[in-house]
């Protein structure tokens, strides 16, 4: 962890400033400290006043200056990856969904395991006893031997499931965050460098917490928000008794999806409640009852099966065969090429879990 140690310091002062340090400064603080010490203590209530008064940046402008960065090929610096590893964190916390999206935790994983060989310089001879914060955190259903907590992290990695539940995910992304906060590197801009190939999925996390916090898009759209960009009705997705209809605006994606045969319709209302019912979807077909943050699937019975969708507001009951369809319409939405595209750009707009 950092040593914050005292380290020697030359500077050159004016005899004039040095003389109204020793009887303004001086006296002030008792009298009794050195002239360098009385220098210190100025240096460092001043630097406290600085931040005091600075206006600090939003979270939102923050993410949107990464992303700037991101996209123009520089290399996020370590304070920013820490607001990153903070702001993921913060997001599985809030997550209300049973599981997490296995590849987005890897490389939170990923991410920390490498930092650790950075500061260690990959020469760690054991696991030593204040690792075993970070050992509490990897929860894991099987027993896991290592030598070094970088070979545990990756052995950790290798076990997730494909669908981790997001507590696992909200302890394991609490090592990432706190090794940043408060680790000593000894070539902090390699080690940023390093770490920058990690920072696409850390941002799709981190700008999910900004939507949890303020229920909107990171960007907008123009001059306009995207709650007044033009809409289009993009072409609809028909399978069996099931028809999807796309409706898109420079940066959102919603869709309703009819049931003919039920006289009702499911609405997802922006990409987020979109990708929601997807994955939730994807693992009812599997053969599972799943849970997200806004719908979730229970499968009852057996000869037949019947698949109930249910919100907090409304449920449906569908026949297997309407439920495949409702599935295959789903599948199509994602292969579909230019909304796929629109897709994957929107997850730095609203995030992802």
């Amino acid at each position: 962890m950092k040593n914050d140690g005292l380290r020697n310091f030359t500077v050159r002062f004016l005899e004039s400033a040095l003389r109204r340090v020793e009887t303004t400064a001086k006296p002030y603080y008792g009298g009794r400290l050195s002239t360098g010490e009385a220098i210190r203590r100025l240096a460092e209530e001043r630097l406290d006043e600085i931040e005091r008064s600075s206006p600090k940046e939003s979270i939102r402008n923050a993410l949107l200056r990464i992303v700037g960065e991101w996209r123009s090929g520089q290399t996020v610096p370590l304070s920013d990856l820490q607001l990153l590893a903070q702001l993921a964190n913060e997001t599985y916390q809030r997550c209300r969904r049973d599981f997490v999206t296995r590849e987005l935790l890897m490389a939170n994983a990923g991410a920390f395991r490498d930092a650790v060989r950075l500061a260690t310089r990959g020469k760690a001879k054991g696991l030593e006893p204040e690792e075993r914060y970070f050992l509490a955190n990897l929860r894991s259903s099987e027993q896991i031997d290592a030598k070094s907590l970088a070979e545990y992290v990756d052995r950790w990695i290798t076990l997730l499931p494909d669908r981790p539940s997001a507590s696992q995910a909200e302890f394991a992304s609490r090592n990432l965050l706190a090794y940043l906060r408060d680790q000593t590197f000894p070539d902090e801009e390699q080690a940023a460098k390093t770490l920058n190939a990690y920072v696409p999925e850390l941002l799709e996390v981190a700008i999910r917490a900004y939507w949890d916090r303020e229920a909107t898009p990171l960007m907008q759209g123009g001059a306009q928000s995207t709650a007044t960009s033009p809409l289009r009705v993009a072409n609809p997705i028909a399978s069996g008794g099931v028809v999807l209809r796309p409706v898109v605006s420079e940066n959102g994606l919603a869709a309703s999806i009819e049931l003919t045969a039920q006289n009702s319709a499911v609405v997802a209302s922006n990409v987020v409640q979109l990708e929601d019912l997807a994955q939730v979807t994807r693992v009812a077909v599997a053969g599972s009852d799943a849970r997200g943050s806004m719908f979730e699937w229970s499968i009852e019975g057996d000869k037949p099966k019947r698949f109930v969708l249910a919100t907090e507001r409304a449920w449906w009951r569908l026949s297997a065969t309407d439920f495949a369809s409702f599935s295959q319409c789903l599948e199509a939405l994602y292969r579909e090429p230019s909304l796929a595209a629109l897709i994957e750009r929107l997850r730095y707009v609203y995030g992802r879990v």
